[in-house]
């Protein structure tokens, strides 16, 4: 009778809440390992991962977890990401073969150009919470080395996961001091996720990723700062009122 129940109540769970409790269990039950497994599945799809960091960031906020247990989590999580991300590498270097002979070479040229700029932008788009598929793919259609493509998205893994877990645990206290639900708190921090992906995704990373490699990080958080204002729509607002004002002065 009490197993019923239970069945019962797993089935009226949002989704949402049934993974997190699912996640935990796996947590529980093989510890670091439960992290690399999530982070590995979360990142091993092209162009389908699932909110893997929200995941984690949620764990983090229902687990009191110690420094020693946040640097464990994200070092193993980071290597579960970067190991999913090969995945994906593979995919395009399994489907270079599809292309024409032009594009190939094209796409040679531009890794070999770019060695660099290229190795800075991979790991800021692991770093940061970007699509990155949409340039992994085609490193692997233009065999760029695996080593350092491994190196420079387990880095980037490495610190957007310690972020995470970061952000759980201060956003569980704030939740807190708020007497704010579980349930509600999800909800903002997905809003809150969503927000900030479009905001970072409509920001050009690889011309950042180029100008620090090129001409150091001042530089680049010019262009930081410029790409920013284009995502946010400031930028083209300063230049209709621009246009405004001088269309009002030649009249």
């Amino acid at each position: 009778m009490r197993e019923a129940e239970a069945r019962w109540e797993r089935r009226k769970m949002d989704p949402l809440t049934s993974l997190i409790i699912h996640a935990s269990q796996l947590i529980d039950k093989y510890g670091a390992l439960g992290v690399f497994l999530i982070s590995f599945i979360g990142n091993a799809i092209p162009y389908a991962t699932m909110p893997y960091l929200a995941l984690i960031a949620a764990l983090a906020m229902k687990k009191g977890l110690t420094l020693w247990d946040m640097i464990v989590w994200s070092v193993v999580g980071g290597l579960g990401a970067a190991l999913g991300k090969v995945v994906v590498y593979l995919t395009g270097l399994g489907t270079s073969e599809l292309l024409p002979e032009k594009v190939k070479k094209n796409l040679e040229i531009f890794s070999r150009i770019a060695q660099r700029g290229i190795f800075i932008a991979i790991f800021l788009f692991a770093a940061l919470p970007l699509p990155d598929d949409v340039l992994y793919i085609p490193l692997g259609i233009a065999r760029y080395p695996l080593l350092k493509f491994f190196i420079a998205v387990w880095a980037g893994k490495v610190v957007i996961t310690f972020l995470s877990i970061l952000f759980g645990k201060t956003y569980s206290a704030v939740m807190e001091e708020y007497n704010i639900s579980f349930g509600t708190s999800m909800i903002i921090l997905i809003v809150v996720t969503v927000i900030l992906t479009i905001i970072i995704g409509r920001m050009d990373w690889i011309r950042i990723g180029i100008a620090l490699s090129e001409r150091g990080v001042g530089y680049a958080l010019v262009v930081a700062g410029d790409e920013l204002l284009k995502a946010l729509g400031i930028k083209k607002l300063f230049e209709i009122i621009r246009r405004s004002s001088s269309s009002s002065k030649s009249q």
